[in-house]
């Protein structure tokens, strides 16, 4: 009998997994599904593992997380990697963000440290000088940069040397080089033993397209931009309709 193949899944989250925040259930049904057959199931997203929604992470639906856009993994509620942004870096960035009018996050591990929060109600730590990073927050673990709105050519100039820069229409993030969701997809693999081949990738918009490109199978939502969609092994169905559990259905439950 031939060995039976094992596929690790990678998903986004928002307007992937979770549409207006919410996981539709036929996803859920798929996700468990899967796992009962031998299959992984984890989050590849740009949000840090402190930004991920807590139904995600205290639920037992998921193998683990690539956060951070590739900086941060963990399997089965244990980290097995971690790359952060060292002091200097974070201060050099505060110092240029502290008196900026757009909300800022300095995203973290366990931590979000904002500048000028816009209607969060969840919000604990501001920064109200670089120096906060010596003092208060000096023990907080950096993964990334948020910025609501368009980065500006001089912020292009400044950080795009030493940081990838991705620019969304209301928002701009940006993470040290070296890492990206396929460098964590791909770290993950390697830790399971499970060839690229068998890792399938399913995303919506400009930040999963490396992810999406080294996957085996490549899976766009029914709402992803067109860029994504022309790029995807297969279109599935909106993400309020389950279009993880689409794919999942079609590529992995059917396999057996």
């Amino acid at each position: 009998m031939a060995k039976k193949t094992i596929y690790a899944i990678f998903l986004d989250i928002d307007n992937t997994l979770m549409a207006g925040g919410i996981v539709p259930q036929r996803n859920i049904d798929a996700i468990k599904k899967a796992r009962e057959q031998g299959h992984y199931v984890f989050i590849n997203t740009a949000r840090s593992f402190a930004f991920i929604p807590d139904i995600l992470k205290d639920g037992e639906l998921l193998d683990g997380f690539v956060a951070g856009i590739g900086t941060d993994l963990r399997l089965h509620g244990k980290q097995i990697f971690s790359s952060v942004m060292s002091k200097e870096e974070v201060r050099f960035i505060a110092e240029h963000f502290i008196n900026d009018t757009r909300e800022i996050a300095f995203e973290g591990e366990d931590h979000i440290v904002w500048i000028n929060p816009e209607c969060r109600r969840d919000v604990y730590h501001i920064l109200s000088s670089p120096d906060d990073f010596d003092t208060v927050y000096k023990d907080f673990k950096i993964s990334k940069m948020y910025i609501r709105g368009q980065l500006t050519a001089e912020e292009r100039e400044i950080f795009g040397k030493d940081y990838i820069l991705y620019q969304h229409a209301n928002y701009a993030e940006f993470v040290r080089k070296g890492f990206g969701k396929a460098v964590g997809m791909q770290m993950m693999a390697e830790h399971l033993d499970i060839p690229i081949e068998n890792c399938i990738a399913m995303g919506d918009s400009s930040n999963d397209e490396d992810m999406l490109r080294a996957a085996g199978i490549s899976v766009a939502m029914g709402n992803a931009i067109p860029e994504i969609k022309e790029m995807c092994t297969y279109i599935s169905c909106d993400a309020k309709d389950g279009g993880v559990a689409d794919a999942i259905e079609k590529f992995v439950i059917k396999l057996l």
